[in-house]
Formats: structure tokens, C-alpha cells, sequence
């Protein structure tokens, strides 16, 4: 049995009683423990690195969807009829979503059988290369169509990288935190930080376009935030050298057993029905934001006739209100009320909205009711999106959570992620211009379902058998209630006891 306390050590204990015999042989000799396993703290360096890739990453990753209009232009046939050009490039940037599943089944696997500090060091360095070349790529007018075939391949390089990036960053900052009570909280912190490389692409769309002419955006000045990808490379020399790989906090006869399975077939057999429930949610999550925080700024800027003025400084400054300062919020929220509600609210709110904050912006082309219009659906989006990391790690044993997560997280941003701006361009075309919006309230559908149908998180467990939800529990009800589990089932694995369970004492006992 390993006992962590909130200081972030950890030591080795028997589940054998005392009394029994030892060590040495002698029944009446007391127990001695291994030497304590010292386990990386929780500080603030550990978890600014393990979110610091996020931030860089997103910001490269987004960017591409921030100078579609310009990239159409750049790499794709001019003189096309409608808006097939546009079309095109969203097409590509839907075909990065394609790699992503991939990407996140081989950093699911590095991180649930070599760690997770290792797999997101990978998947940094995997993004830092494809969005430099990026930048670097000849255009159409030079190649031909080998500057298309040059621009999916980056593109699917870029998404293999992203598919594995986010989950790893999520189960290694969470996990890193002793005190699950504030697992919502931290949980947040991981897509708040990836919404903020997303900003910093709005905002580096902006200032580009402010500071240049559209004929100088396509001539040469469209590369420059793309050879500014190297950056993120730096993040991942920081994990490297500088921060330690955390234990998997696993029993001597679990860890065995975590060797022996493959944590992707485990995915998609023993845990398939939570794998399938993360893929019906981030399906919800995925079109909400990359319609109305990537697809967005170029429907005011590019579709509607006339545009709705600073349609970047709008969509940037919407995101930051509503999604940066509320996404934490929720998050904590989400430690005191439950997860299951906060996402169930905010999924029905954001249902409901969807369409009417289309037509808000289509009816008035107003810059500050646009504004207001997409602050309020950030609102709802964080209501879903804040709790969202602590559910889908609670939902999952340690030795197969990130290839699970990942898997299911990936197929979602596949199918949905990447295909929503092609389905909204078209659906503008074809049905109407504020149509989208009924798309979006079908993902919302999907990922409430997705929410109510999830088996039990371990969160859920806790707060019924009483453990984190009466403040005043007493130690030795704790103690008691720990020594039935003992006899009951002595160093089981995690999915068999019931993972860890906090005791008022501020200690976690893993059995």
C-alpha cells in the first residue's frame, strides 16, 4: 500500500498485519518499510511546465485556421467560383484532425507505459518541425499542386502532434496534484492555457493584418508566425532536463500488471464504453469552439456581405472574456457542486444559445453585440468545457487513462474538430446564413449524452461512500473503513478498490 501526503512524498507500507511474519522471518518482528519513494512535488515549476508546451503549441496549431483566407489564396488555384477556395483550405485544416486519433493512440501508449513527462516532451518537439517548414513552403504560383500535397503533409504532421500533446499535458498536470478536491481546478488550468495559444493566434491575426496589406499578407508576410514555431521547442528542452517523471503510484502486483497489458486494447475493449462517452463530449466541446473561436472570425470577416468591422480584435477579445476568465471559474466550481451538473448546465445553456448567437451577428453586423453575442456562448462553453478535464481523468484506471482519453478525445476532434468549419462554410452556403448554429446545438445534444451515459466517475464514488463529501469524517472512521478495504482485497489494482481514498487527514492511501 503507498500512502502520498499532501507534500508530495510518498512511502511504501505493508498490507500485512501486524504480528504476521516479516521480513526476517520472525512472526513477532514488527514490519519494516522500504526507504520512502520521494515523488516530484506539486510546485509551481511543474506545473508551468507542464502547461507552458500548451500554450505555444495551440498558438501554432490555430494559427493556420486564423490565415485561411490568406493561405486559400497562397496555396490553392485562384479564380475559383463561390468560396471553393476557402472551402479547400478548411478542408486541409480539417485533414490535420485526421492524424490526431494516430497521434493520440502513440502518445496515449509512450504515456501509460514509459510516462507522461516522455510522451509530452515527444509530442512538443513533434510540433515545433512541421509549423516551422510550414512557414516555408513554396505557394502555388511556384509548384503547383505539389504545394498542396507539401501543405497536408505539414498539416498531418502538425496534428499528430496535437493529438497526442493536450491529453498528456492534462493527466500530467492533474495527476501531479495530491489534493483531488482541487483536480477541477487544475484540470481547467490545461485547456485554459491551450484556449490561450488560440488567443495569441487571434491576436498575431490581427496585428498582422493591421500592420500589412492583404497583397503583402499573400506575397510573403503570412509566413511569419508560422517560422515562429520553434518556440514551442524550448518547452520541451525545459521537461527534459529540468523536471522529474512522476510514479504511477501503482501496487507492486498492479504495476506488474500494468506492464503486461497494452493500455490501447484496453481502451477499446474493457473501457469502451468510457472511451466512446469522451469522444460523444469532446464532440461537443470540439465544434462549440472551433466554430464560434476559429471558423468565427472568418464568417465575419470573409462571409458576410458587408463584414462586421475588426472581425479578429472582435472573435480574440470575445474568447478572452468569455472562455479565459470563466473557464477556471467553472473549473472550481466543479470541485464544490459535481462535474455531472456543471457540464449538464452548461451543455443545455449552450444548446439553446447556439443558433441565436449566429443570428445575433448575422442580423446586426455590430462589432460590440458580436462581441457580447460570443462572450455569452464562451460562458456556456466554459460551464462545459471547465469540469471537463477532472471528468475524463476520474473516469479512467491510471494504467490505461491517457491512451483511453486520448483515443476517444481524437476520434471527436477527427469528426467533428476538423470538419466543423468545412461543415459550417458549406451549410452558410447552402442553407442559410446563421444555419451553423443548429449544427452546433446537434453537437451539444451528443455531448450531454455523452455526459449522462459515462459509468460512474471515481469522483461520484468518493463523494457516495462519503469520503470527500462529509467535511467532519473522523480519522479513525477513515482508518476503519481503509482496513476493510485491506482485508477485503490486500494490494489490489486500482480499477478492482476503488483507486485512491482521501481522508480527512489530508492523505491519500493508494490500495
Amino acid at each position: 500500500m503507498i500512502v502520498t501526503s499532501n507534500d508530495g512524498t510518498s512511502s511504501q507500507s505493508s498490507s500485512t498485519p501486524t504480528g504476521s511474519t516479516g521480513s526476517t522471518g520472525s512472526k513477532n518482528s514488527s514490519f519494516q518499510p522500504s526507504p520512502p519513494l520521494l515523488l516530484p512535488p506539486p510546485t509551481i515549476s511543474r506545473t508551468l511546465a507542464g502547461l507552458s508546451g500548451n500554450i505555444l503549441e495551440w498558438y501554432d496549431f490555430a494559427i493556420f485556421g486564423y490565415f485561411s483566407d490568406i493561405i486559400s489564396k497562397v496555396f490553392f488555384p485562384p479564380n475559383q467560383t463561390g468560396h471553393s477556395a476557402l472551402l479547400e483550405s478548411f478542408a486541409v485544416f480539417g485533414g490535420a484532425f485526421c492524424a490526431r486519433p494516430i497521434g493520440g493512440m502513440l502518445m496515449g501508449y509512450i504515456g501509460d507505459k514509459y510516462g507522461r513527462k516522455r510522451a509530452l516532451e515527444v509530442s512538443i518537439f513533434l510540433m515545433a518541425i512541421p509549423t516551422t517548414l510550414m512557414g516555408c513552403l513554396p505557394s502555388y504560383s511556384s509548384i503547383g499542386v505539389s504545394a498542396i500535397v507539401l501543405l497536408i503533409l505539414t498539416r498531418l504532421l502538425q496534428g499528430m502532434s496535437v493529438g497526442g500533446q493536450l491529453m498528456a499535458s492534462a493527466v500530467f498536470v492533474v495527476e501531479g496534484q495530491p489534493d483531488k478536491r482541487k483536480w477541477g481546478m487544475f484540470g481547467s488550468f490545461v485547456f485554459a492555457t491551450a484556449n490561450m495559444g488560440t488567443l495569441v493566434g487571434g491576436v498575431v491575426g490581427e496585428i498582422m493584418r493591421e500592420c500589412f496589406t492583404e497583397e503583402e499578407l499573400v506575397a510573403w508576410a503570412w509566413r511569419i508566425p508560422f517560422l515562429s514555431g520553434f518556440i514551442v521547442a524550448f518547452a520541451g528542452l525545459y521537461l527534459k532536463h529540468y523536471e522529474q517523471e512522476a510514479p504511477l503510484h501503482l501496487t507492486a502486483e498492479s504495476a506488474l500488471a500494468a506492464k503486461k497489458l497494452n493500455p490501447i486494447y484496453e481502451a477499446v475493449t474493457t473501457h469502451r464504453k468510457s472511451t466512446f462517452c469522451v469522444a460523444a463530449v469532446a464532440s461537443m466541446w470540439s465544434g462549440c469552439f472551433y466554430v464560434y473561436y476559429v471558423w468565427f472570425a472568418a464568417y465575419m470577416n470573409s462571409l458576410l456581405e458587408p463584414p462586421v468591422g475588426r472581425a479578429f480584435l472582435v472573435n480574440s477579445s470575445a474568447m478572452f472574456t468569455g472562455v479565459m476568465c470563466f473557464f477556471t471559474v467553472c473549473g472550481v466550481a466543479s470541485d464544490r457542486v459535481g462535474r455531472r451538473p456543471m457540464m449538464l448546465l452548461g451543455g443545455a445553456m449552450s444548446c439553446v444559445y447556439a443558433p441565436v448567437c449566429l443570428w445575433v451577428v448575422f442580423k446586426f453586423r455590430d462589432p460590440f453585440l458580436s462581441f457580447v453575442a460570443q462572450t455569452f456562448m464562451g460562458v456556456c462553453i466554459s460551464m462545459f468545457g471547465g469540469p471537463m478535464t477532472a471528468w475524463m481523468i476520474e473516469s479512467f484506471p491510471k494504467e490505461a487513462r491517457l491512451s483511453s482519453m486520448s483515443i476517444g478525445y481524437n476520434m471527436a476532434q477527427m469528426l467533428v474538430g476538423g470538419t466543423c468549419p468545412s461543415i459550417a462554410t458549406l451549410m452558410f452556403d447552402t442553407v442559410g446564413e446563421w444555419s451553423p448554429g443548429f449544427f452546433i446545438s446537434g453537437c451539444c445534444v451528443l455531448g450531454m449524452l455523452g455526459v449522462w451515459a459515462m459509468p460512474m466517475s471515481e469522483e461520484d464514488r468518493l463523494k457516495l461512500s462519503a469520503y470527500t463529501s462529509v467535511p467532519n469524517r473522523s480519522r479513525v472512521d477513515s482508518e476503519s473503513d481503509t482496513n476493510k478495504l485491506l482485508k477485503s482485497g490486500g494490494a489490489k489494482s486500482d480499477s478492482e478498490s476503488g483507486l485512491e481514498i482521501e481522508m480527512t487527514s489530508g492523505v491519500f492511501v493508494d490500495v
